[in-house]
């Protein structure tokens, strides 16, 4: 136990971890829930009289504010410690959503409480992903992380369709206070995960190594550092391309819901059934497949759909998504010591969050030119080409390794 603690990693008993590993499935749920019940933020704003322009702006100054802070997050929850980290990410939340409720059309004021709801929202994303991270030793990261990630899928089946639901059917300000009851939900859960005080990040000694750059720099010379982080971004492409689905398939007469449903099913499924394989694997040989597999697919699916054809390229789709996230999440971890783990996911969630942000804009301006199945083409076409060629990398890389072991030279 105490080495465990030694190494970073939190000295539990089974039942412990299983609290902790349950408690940072509801965190995810509640971090993704309360974004996911804003996606219908647009349809509120309409119908409470704001225009399509000021619905967008206050639905983008969320994503702006969330993205810009995620880079220093990683610094900053070393020095407060994880406990008062998640304590003020949840108050910040239960405020902003709070004033976003009783504001109503009143603009300037949704805008300012939006854009602080996005800094509460990079502060409990940025906070699960590192304490995550440093709480599970690597032979145990590959189940832990498929297990609570699962907790991240569980909105889309159930706070997103009731707000829908809620919404939709002209219940208008109860709509709004779901987020609301969300973000009450992860300022009492966050805060009590347990073993957030056993964990020890090393804190730098100076006032120059305090500076987030310089670790984000030391990250970015370390060889599977750079794969890993390249694959990830590569897997965001993918999974930010699927967000032009429904367009694609109304182009068809096809229903989205066909993908997306056997998608996020099969995912949940995955996650929660599949954990233990990512521990037995090389996870460094999973991570080209899982893009190849979700960006294949959308590139599949856009070629002479049907209804058969589009549950089954969303199962396949739900697989490489249910396993790809969490696997390529454990797979930056392994590849960075303890103390750079904070810089590591900081820079992970930026680029998550920048491909989630490039990507649809990419694909609106080009299908405004020629359509909705072109772009959705290129964006997946990119993502599998680029992964064909990061799968070289990391064969070539492995192989040096494997070279310089045998000649007892050793690699890192």
């Amino acid at each position: 136990m105490a080495a465990l603690r030694n190494s970073g990693g939190i000295g539990l008993s089974v039942g412990q971890t299983r609290r902790k590993i349950l408690f940072l499935a509801l965190g995810w749920y509640c971090a993704f829930g309360f974004t996911g019940a804003s996606y219908l933020l647009p349809v509120y704003y309409t119908k409470i009289g704001l225009g399509a322009s000021d619905a967008g702006l206050l639905v983008a100054v969320f994503y702006f504010a969330s993205i810009a802070t995620r880079p220093f997050l990683g610094s900053v929850v070393t020095r407060t410690g994880f406990r008062s980290f998640f304590l003020a990410a949840g108050i910040l939340s239960v405020v902003c959503s709070l004033i976003i409720a009783l504001a109503g059309p009143r603009f300037w004021i949704a805008m300012a409480a939006r854009a602080a709801l996005g800094l509460a929202s990079s502060m409990m994303q940025i906070g699960l992903a590192t304490f995550q991270a440093v709480a599970f030793e690597e032979r145990e990261r590959g189940r832990a992380f498929s297990l609570i990630m699962a907790g991240g899928i569980v909105p889309m089946m159930t706070a997103v369709p009731a707000a829908e639901w809620l919404l939709l059917r002209g219940y208008t300000s109860l709509y709004i206070f779901v987020p609301l009851a969300i973000c009450v939900a992860a300022t009492i859960i966050m805060p009590s995960t347990p073993g957030l005080s056993d964990v020890n990040i090393p804190l730098p000694t100076s006032g120059k190594s305090a500076n987030p750059f310089r670790g984000m720099g030391e990250c970015l010379r370390i060889p599977a550092f750079r794969l890993a982080i390249l694959s990830m971004f590569l897997f965001s492409v993918a999974d930010a391309s699927a967000s032009f689905m429904s367009s694609m398939t109304a182009h068809f007469g096809l229903m989205a819901s066909l993908f997306l449903s056997s998608n996020a099913l099969v995912g949940l499924l995955v996650r929660l059934f599949l954990a233990r394989y990512l521990d037995r694997f090389p996870r460094w040989m999973l991570a080209a497949p899982t893009v190849m597999i979700t960006s294949g697919t959308l590139l599949l699916s856009t070629f002479s759909p049907t209804e058969t054809r589009l549950v089954a390229m969303g199962l396949l789709f739900g697989i490489g998504m249910g396993i790809g996230f969490p696997l390529h999440l454990a797979l930056i971890s392994d590849s960075v010591p303890m103390r750079l783990q904070p810089q590591a996911v900081s820079i992970c969630w930026f680029l998550i969050g920048l491909g989630f942000t490039v990507i649809p804009l990419f694909m609106g301006w080009l299908g405004g030119m020629v359509g909705p199945v072109i772009p959705l083409r290129v964006t997946s076409g990119i993502a599998l080409c680029g992964t064909v060629t990061l799968a070289v990398f990391w064969h070539v890389r492995h192989r040096r390794a494997r070279a310089f072991h045998r000649t007892g030279n050793g690699v890192k």
